[in-house]
């Protein structure tokens, strides 16, 4: 089953189940980067409330395990409990001929989940565009909030050539009865006007935050002004823009009295924030083996999925911030059909070495396949740096990458940075937590 958009199949299955999606309290989130991060924010702040609310979190996709889609409180539903809501839809899917996808049942499991656990707060985001996507089937009057992150141009074959037709798939999270949005300012003016019309259309409050960047202080009603001169919750600069979209939302339930978040439980909420595979630098585990001894190791790492242009613009930036203009080693896999040119040229010197790999089928999603190696290696080479090699799986990429580290001195090795996918950050992270649980000889760290 392929991406295939529309709310018909999606409604007709929740009716069999007893429309769970119609007992929740929802804040729904869209735009083509950032939704992870600003569900994160969201669900991580309100866990913290003295109230000890049980905070849903669906997103997609997975890094290690599907049920990571899925959490109360940053717990993964429980394997049982997935299999067992998940075979129920899918004997009800064949027995009706619904022919729902497979993104269509994981939102169905969320949503059943959710309701059976009764959950006080759900933080829901969008698979692909938001007007036809199966979360939107979530009824408007159930949505205490929607939230629209940066816009920019990514699946075109499904959402539109133009930044206001992306816009206006985004914008129909908005629908009947939502009583307040917000949108990340920092977004083209084409889009910030087409999301404020269809606002209007929905007699829907817009909440439009700060589009600047020169400092990192966000200004709330409830909590006055917050400083984030040090440091930000999650790595990149561009992280502001998604912190102010979050924190306008909690401000405006928290204005409303839906909430009731000190300043404290929000700065302690904000500190605990995790978001894996999204600029996220790790101490990766590998084994080496030479004869029958294997040798434990680690190196540092810089992973990032980095999917689309506007992201691969952010990682760039964040790379040049962190290495100025020191030649780098990029581990890399794109998912087929992607637009390899606006998505490498932010990234790729000259003197960058680059490793072109594939991810691995993705479990339930058989319909993802990556860029042939061999191919990504040849536009590559033609398009930005002649040192480029293909291998055939990331197990082989590490292979070599840690006998360069383990025979070589650390500061002579240049950084590596898996990106491209994130279906490959998720694959380096499952081999990284078996290597870390596999017994072995510890070596010394390069």
């Amino acid at each position: 089953m392929s991406i295939r958009l529309g709310l018909g199949r999606i409604g007709r299955l929740l009716e069999f189940i007893g429309n769970p999606h119609q007992h929740l309290k929802v804040l729904h989130i869209a735009g083509t980067n950032g939704k992870g991060s600003v569900c994160t924010y969201l669900s991580t702040v309100l866990q913290q409330q003295r109230t000890h609310f049980r905070v849903g979190k669906f997103t997609t996709p997975h890094l290690i395990h599907v049920t990571e889609s899925i959490s109360i409180n940053d717990q993964p539903i429980p394997n049982s409990q997935y299999l067992s809501i998940r075979n129920q839809l899918d004997i009800l899917n064949s027995e009706h001929r619904l022919g729902c996808t497979e993104f269509e049942l994981l939102t169905c499991t969320a949503l059943q989940y959710f309701k059976e656990m009764e959950c006080h707060w759900c933080v829901v985001e969008v698979g692909l565009g938001g007007r036809e996507d199966a979360t939107n089937i979530i009824p408007g009057s159930f949505k205490l909030c929607c939230g629209i992150t940066k816009i920019g141009l990514d699946h075109e074959s499904f959402l539109g050539n133009t930044l206001e037709e992306i816009a206006r798939e985004k914008a129909g999270i908005i629908t009947e009865g939502v009583e307040c949005a917000v949108i990340d300012g920092s977004n083209d003016k084409t889009v910030l006007d087409k999301v404020k019309q269809h606002c209007e259309s929905m007699h829907c409050k817009l909440i439009i935050t700060e589009g600047s960047m020169n400092s990192h202080t966000v200004r709330t009603a409830a909590w006055g002004t917050i400083e984030f001169n040090q440091k930000l919750p999650l790595n990149g600069e561009y992280q502001i823009f998604n912190l102010r979209v979050a924190l306008a939302i909690l401000d405006e339930l928290q204005r409303s009295k839906y909430i009731n978040v000190s300043r404290q439980e929000l700065v302690a909420g904000l500190d605990q924030v995790q978001w894996p595979g999204r600029l996220h630098d790790l101490d990766f585990c590998f084994l080496l083996s030479e004869g029958d001894d294997r040798k434990k190791l680690t190196f540092p790492v810089l992973i990032d999925g980095a999917h689309n242009a506007s992201a691969a613009i952010e990682l760039s930036k964040h790379l040049r911030k962190q290495f100025g203009d020191k030649p780098l080693t990029f581990v890399i896999a794109v998912t087929a059909g992607k637009n390899l040119n606006t998505l490498l040229r932010p990234l790729l010197r000259a003197q960058d070495r680059v490793i072109a790999t594939k991810f691995s089928s993705v479990d339930g999603m058989p319909w993802i396949q990556p860029t042939d190696p061999k191919d990504l290696s040849s536009f590559i080479k033609s398009k930005f740096t002649t040192n480029c090699i293909s291998e055939n799986s990331l197990c082989d990429v590490f292979n070599l990458l840690s006998e360069e580290y383990y025979h070589n001195d650390a500061s002579e090795i240049s950084p590596v940075i898996v990106c491209g996918s994130l279906y490959l950050c998720g694959e380096l992270l499952r081999m990284h937590k078996r290597n870390s649980q596999t017994k072995g000889t510890n070596a010394e760290s390069s």
